[in-house]
């Protein structure tokens, strides 16, 4: 959920004494014990199921809808005063419509996650991340791991 406002609104109302709720769709009433607070221009995740979920943030930079390349290093040796980070993960993605940029010039990846609403997903999380047969458009699911 996004709040668009430049103030912050509560998921509580203190005049009624009764906390928001989903009146469609989902069947969910957030807490009223601590009354949930979305800041000015700020985020909510509700996910299926929190257990296990944490979110960090904020980052520096902005993936790019057309395709990047993005990678995950742990800390490695030091040299010369530089830190080194081992890659332990690497996905290099497009939009499905750059076929210049592909080996045998076809583009694999789906196109639906380029602002069709859809998110690129992976279809067997223990896979090696660059390997355009292990990702698929899918409804966003923040909290919820594919099988």
């Amino acid at each position: 959920m996004y709040n668009i406002t430049g103030a912050q609104v509560t998921l509580y109302d203190y005049a009624e004494g009764a906390p928001w709720k989903f009146t469609d769709g989902i069947d969910y009433t957030f807490p009223a014990g601590t009354p949930v607070v979305i800041p000015a221009d700020g985020y909510l995740l509700l996910v299926k199921n929190p257990t296990g979920v944490q979110v960090v943030g904020p980052y520096d930079g902005r993936l790019d809808n057309a395709g990047e390349t993005l990678e995950l290093g742990k800390p490695g040796d030091v040299a010369g005063g530089t830190r080194y980070y081992i890659r332990v993960d690497r996905v290099n993605y497009s939009d499905g419509l750059h076929p210049e940029d592909c080996p045998g010039g076809i583009d694999l990846w789906p196109t639906e996650a380029d602002g069709g609403g859809k998110s690129l997903t992976r279809i067997v999380p223990a896979d090696y991340g660059n390997d355009v047969i292990n990702w698929q458009a899918d409804d966003p699911s923040p909290g919820v791991s594919n099988p």
